[in-house]
């Protein structure tokens, strides 16, 4: 929806609202503005159009060209008087307060100011509403580009966490990743224990996929490689994948070399001392 059409259509509920409680809303002089408008400023001349201003909200922007396409950030005298809440919900349709018997028991001043209603005012009323009629009529979808435009502005007003890691963010990150550099150690160190036939079994499954026993190694950095990498660019999904996934593996392969630990018993064919990389 136009900044311009959202502008009139908010003025024009308000000009209703304040009539149902017998009250004028001045019309705001921004509202000249909606277009592309010529003003003179210091002997200057610039254009002028209502629009959106950095840190949210609206404002009047000026630009050099009749198009309003180039923005400078010039100050030419002319300020925004359409005062709108953004990030809370606006009324669509308002209602006059009802009135007691105390106030229908009021002196002639009074009754003079009370609005008179017909009988169908309530049925016509609930659906007429310009605010949320025009947002219905003049409705734009959001698509890639337009969030795009959108992020960029929030990154530049600050008003936006700018793709950072929060404070309880940084801490999950650390914990995950002292928990990951524990379950390698207790892996390992497990690995030293596997019988001779464990590892020979293993060895020939890995086999079975394609994969070697000196792939694992390079596969482990480039695992690291790319979860620090994700941290850095703050891609936070596959950071959370990438570093709680490789906790869940290395802990289901400590369960799984537990288990056979203990059903190989303390004897067997021997022991790996090179945790299960080798086999000779």
């Amino acid at each position: 929806m136009d900044v311009g059409q959202f502008a009139k259509a908010y003025v024009g509920q308000k000009q209703v609202d304040y009539s149902l409680v017998g009250t004028d809303y001045d019309l705001p002089e921004a509202l000249d503005y909606m277009e592309c408008t010529a003003v003179e400023y210091n002997d200057a001349y610039y254009y002028a159009k209502l629009g959106c201003s950095s840190a949210g909200g609206l404002k009047v922007l000026a630009y050099t060209d009749e198009y309003c396409t180039v923005e400078v950030g010039t100050n030419i005298g002319l300020y925004n008087d359409i005062k709108i809440s953004f990030n809370v919900c606006q009324t669509c349709v308002s209602w006059p307060a009802e009135s007691s018997d105390d106030d229908a028991s009021a002196g002639d001043d009074e009754e003079e100011d009370e609005i008179e209603l017909d009988d169908n005012f309530e049925n016509y009323h609930m659906y007429d509403s310009k605010l949320c009629g025009a947002a219905a009529q003049y409705q734009q979808s959001c698509g890639w580009g337009c969030k795009k435009e959108v992020k960029k502005g929030l990154s530049s007003s600050g008003s936006s966490s700018k793709h950072a890691w929060g404070g309880f963010e940084k801490f999950c990150l650390f914990f995950w990743s002292v928990t990951a550099i524990a379950l390698i150690w207790v892996v390992l160190k497990q690995r030293r224990m596997m019988s001779r036939e464990d590892a020979i079994v293993e060895e020939a499954a890995m086999n079975g996929v394609g994969l070697k026993k000196r792939h694992v190694f390079p596969l482990a950095l480039g695992i690291v490689f790319f979860v620090l990498f994700a941290m850095f660019m703050v891609w936070k999904k596959l950071t959370w994948l990438l570093l709680i996934g490789t906790n869940v593996g290395l802990f289901a392969h400590f369960v799984f070399l537990r288990r056979k630990a203990k059903k190989s018993g303390a004897g067997g064919d021997g022991y790996v001392k090179d945790a299960g990389l080798e086999i000779s």
